[in-house]
């Protein structure tokens, strides 16, 4: 999917904003809507056994409980602040926290490679003494080069 880059935004009072504003320069509504609960629709669900503790996570929100969990005890939880629900159990809900693309993989990224002190002391060394013996080209010593300021008298 592209990533496209915020050039303006229009606020519910019809006001173009800058990207960088995240409220509105005229009525001072915020830029991202945030809503008081998620539709039920969309809630997760989860089945939670009181007695055991124990958890299981159904297929689909929008069915009801089968029967075979019923009979084990089990009650039908919704998830109203996924957040809390994470920190609470140390489960992680994939679809809040991971993008398709962002999934984590067994290669690392590979590591610059790193000199000797001693061969980067060395490689200073010489580029000292060059920049001390003078211009490196023909060019660096022409007209065209001003390594000193132009007397004012002459500009005139």
């Amino acid at each position: 999917m592209p990533r496209y880059t915020l050039q303006f935004w229009y606020c519910w009072c019809k006001t173009k904003n800058e990207p960088a504003a995240e409220i509105c320069v005229k009525c001072g509504a915020s830029r991202h809507e945030r809503h008081a609960q998620v539709h039920q629709s969309e809630r997760a669900v989860i089945y939670r056994n009181p007695v055991t503790g124990e958890r299981r996570t159904p297929a689909r929100a929008d069915q009801p409980m089968p029967e075979v969990y019923a009979r084990q005890g089990f009650e039908r939880m919704e998830i109203m602040n996924m957040t809390r629900y994470e920190k609470e159990t140390g489960v992680i809900h994939e679809a809040s926290n991971y993008s398709a693309g962002n999934e984590t993989t067994a290669f690392r990224e590979p590591e610059p490679a790193k000199a000797a002190p001693e061969v980067i002391a060395e490689l200073a060394r010489d580029v000292a003494a060059a920049a001390a013996s003078g211009p490196w080209t023909e060019r660096d010593n022409g007209p065209e080069t001003f390594n000193l300021p132009v007397p004012l008298s002459a500009s005139r």
